[in-house]
């Protein structure tokens, strides 16, 4: 896996596929994820919540409606009912295994957790598939964070937050996590400077306009997630053609 690290000025950001090439195709879907893996993406975002049977569903919201043609919650159904449920793309609501599967290990995956217990089992899923690719975990809830670094140490985890406090940080580095993954709407100039002095990669959510994506990395952020993560990419390139 290239690290999350930009390190020297000069290397190119890593941009993240936020729930795949979601500009392009339905968030979370497999075809978004496809377009991502032609696109060589550095890495690919998913969300992960939990059916009632504890399955992990890639999902966003706590709902279905959003993206679905059913109305459904995710934790009050079970596996079954929802790999019934079908995305407004005609393609059905994936698991975290069929994501897996389809990535085989192409280019590395950020699977962010959204509700108690995900880190645990898409670890088992994890497990249970012999995965050999590269896997970031990631999360808004320390108790996942914290489930993520005590069952595979070996597998970096960033936090998930809103802005980056000194609170956050203190965590991150107590827990040895990978990264902070705040948003970037609330970064300031100080709270950059804070992250980047306690040695944290830094990579907010969600880039979309180059110019503010040229911007932060400027300011010190080591990439960012991005619904547009091939465009990003393509503008660093012709900005900085002897970058790779």
């Amino acid at each position: 896996m290239r690290s999350l690290s930009r390190g020297e000025k000069g290397s190119p950001p890593i941009v993240i596929a936020h729930r795949g090439a979601s500009r392009r195709a339905l968030e979370n879907s497999l075809e978004a994820f496809s377009l991502s893996l032609a696109d060589r993406a550095d890495m690919i975002e998913c969300d992960v919540r939990l059916s009632a049977d504890g399955e992990p569903v890639v999902i966003h919201d706590a709902r279905t409606g959003r993206t679905g043609k059913e109305n459904l919650a995710v934790a009050r159904c079970g596996a079954a009912r929802l790999r019934g449920v079908r995305l407004h793309n005609g393609e059905p609501l994936p698991f975290l295994a069929d994501v897996l599967g389809l990535i085989r290990g192409a280019v590395p995956v950020n699977i962010e957790v959204k509700t108690a217990g995900g880190a645990h089992a898409s670890l088992r899923v994890i497990h249970g598939m012999r995965y050999r690719g590269e896997v970031v975990l990631s999360s808004a809830l320390r108790e996942e964070c914290r489930v993520a670094r005590s069952k595979r140490p070996d597998i970096p985890c960033g936090l998930v937050t809103g802005r980056p406090s000194t609170s956050d940080i203190a965590f991150c580095l107590r827990h040895a996590l990978a990264s902070i993954h705040p948003d970037a709407r609330r970064l300031s100039v100080l709270r950059i400077r804070k992250v980047r002095e306690a040695g944290l990669p830094l990579i907010p959510y969600t880039v979309d306009d180059e110019e503010e994506f040229f911007r932060l990395v400027e300011s010190g952020v080591d990439g960012v997630f991005s619904n547009r993560a091939e465009e990003l990419r393509r503008a660093w390139r012709e900005r900085f053609p002897g970058e790779r």
